[in-house]
């Protein structure tokens, strides 16, 4: 009679004790690229890592595609706000929160994966200041393989340009083709299927890689590889939400964000010659001997981005610009 009694009390008692060993925090991260994306290859590592690094104390669930319901233009809000509690997020979407993170996308200033490390390592500061201010946390940067264009027909000249309807991400893409010539149009990633489906856009700035996730062949089967920047996104997440881990915790997320940065940057050649082929496959035609007249244009054009955001960005701009053509 006494016998099932105390071994219910044994049993609580056990769990008692093993309660805080089993303690588990559940975290989400939002990316409104797909699954199937390079920046998703970045993403998973990093949740595996920090699952290896924390024995299964953290757990991040991934939300790709957007499935959240946020664009990267809504994430440095909703990451502050809590309603996101890690983000990945595209840099040129955060050009209204602060220049700075317009830096990364200006038209050939980095056009090498060695020259965008450098710029990263110059930008960390100040992301890292910008970032606490909003009640969050800079984890690291992943790049995209170099931007191009996706259009109907090869690029021939200058004059295929003019009046262009193109899709650009960010603010220093959409003054570097209106220059150029072109309709710039700046339309989120989301965003881009749609608007081909209704003939709204006649070309596609982005990467290669990209363009193969949501099949852009379909729509334009001439990609031309201008490799006019490596464009960046940025990982961040809620300050609270990671001030709540344990200090071992807080560690191997800072661990598995270093790492997962190592790894991203070095499959970024990789990536890009295994989507060449993935291009062939799909039978879209890639140019990557550019038209000189095409590619003089776009290199003059750009200069109107950079005079813009030196204005805007001012003495912290010019400081941050000189810091990056200083180093080593």
């Amino acid at each position: 009679m006494t016998l099932a009694p105390r071994t219910t009390l044994g049993a609580l008692a056990l769990a008692t004790l093993a309660g805080p060993a089993l303690a588990q925090t559940t975290l989400n991260l939002a990316n409104e690229y797909q699954a199937t994306t390079f920046a998703a290859v970045a993403d998973e590592f990093f949740i595996d890592r920090v699952a290896e690094l924390t024995e299964g104390s953290v757990t991040i669930n991934y939300y790709p595609g957007g499935s959240l319901g946020f664009k990267s233009i809504d994430h440095f809000d909703a990451v502050t706000d809590g309603a996101i509690d890690i983000a990945d997020t595209y840099i040129g979407q955060l050009s209204g929160i602060d220049p700075v993170f317009s830096m990364p996308s200006l038209p050939f200033l980095t056009t090498s994966k060695d020259e965008a490390l450098k710029l990263e390592t110059v930008l960390r500061p100040a992301y890292d200041e910008i970032f606490a201010k909003a009640d969050q946390v800079y984890l690291f940067t992943l790049p995209w393989p170099p931007s191009g264009i996706w259009t109907n027909e090869a690029l021939t000249g200058a004059a295929d340009l003019a009046e262009m309807k193109v899709r650009v991400p960010d603010v220093t893409a959409m003054q570097a083709f209106k220059a150029a010539g072109a309709n710039p149009l700046q339309v989120s990633w989301a965003d881009i299927v749609p608007q081909l489906s209704t003939n709204a856009l006649d070309a596609v700035i982005s990467s290669a890689e990209g363009g193969t996730n949501i099949s852009l062949g379909d729509f334009l089967p001439q990609y031309t590889a201008l490799d006019y920047v490596i464009p960046v996104n940025v990982v961040h997440m809620n300050a609270m939400a990671l001030e709540n881990l344990t200090e071992e915790e807080q560690a191997a997320i800072r661990q598995a964000a270093a790492e997962t940065s190592d790894f991203i940057w070095g499959k970024l050649e990789e990536r890009l010659a295994s989507t060449y082929d993935d291009l062939a496959e799909l039978g879209v035609k890639v140019d990557r001997d550019v038209s000189p007249e095409v590619m003089e244009t776009l290199k003059a054009s750009s200069g109107t981005a950079m005079q813009d955001w030196l204005e805007k960005s001012g003495d912290q701009g010019q400081a941050l610009l000189d810091a990056y053509r200083a180093a080593e």
